[in-house]
């Protein structure tokens, strides 16, 4: 075989393999949560929604109900993609919007984002509410 159909061959697998790499390393590639997400609690007793902003890693959280009206701007985050959990890194500061929620009202919060059906779950010890992906026809501007 000649030293030119070898560099081809060569050239041709090296290119089939950097493929076949890059394919698997999108395939795994896990999603993350970004976007905007609504949900409600008992009926309506509670509704929100959360717009997530992965890279930079913020989020706007808008809810009402049980007597409150909360909308919180720009809070940080940080996301553990093994534990799926979200961590509001300001969320025991009673100086930042989130934190002085859950000070005042005794609340705590855990955020977890379930991937394979792109919900973020937010649980608030006395009740959870699951917010799924949806559109800004759907979900209100007043919350």
């Amino acid at each position: 075989m000649s030293c030119i159909i070898k560099c081809i061959l060569c050239a041709m697998a090296v290119v089939t393999a950097l493929a076949a790499a890059l394919a698997i390393t999108m395939t795994l590639r896990e999603n993350v949560p970004n976007g905007l997400y609504c949900g409600s609690y008992a009926n309506g007793l509670v509704v929100g929604n959360l717009t997530v902003r992965y890279p930079p890693r913020e989020f706007d959280l808008a809810f009402r109900g049980l007597g409150m009206s909360v909308k919180c701007k720009n809070e940080s985050f940080t996301y553990d993609p093994t534990s799926k959990e979200l961590t509001v890194t300001s969320v025991k500061d009673p100086s930042d919007c989130i934190g002085a929620v859950m000070t005042e009202n005794g609340l705590d919060l855990n955020v977890t984002y379930k991937p394979a059906t792109d919900i973020i779950v937010l649980d608030f010890g006395a009740a959870k509410i699951e917010c799924k992906k949806c559109s800004a026809l759907n979900h209100t501007q007043d919350v």
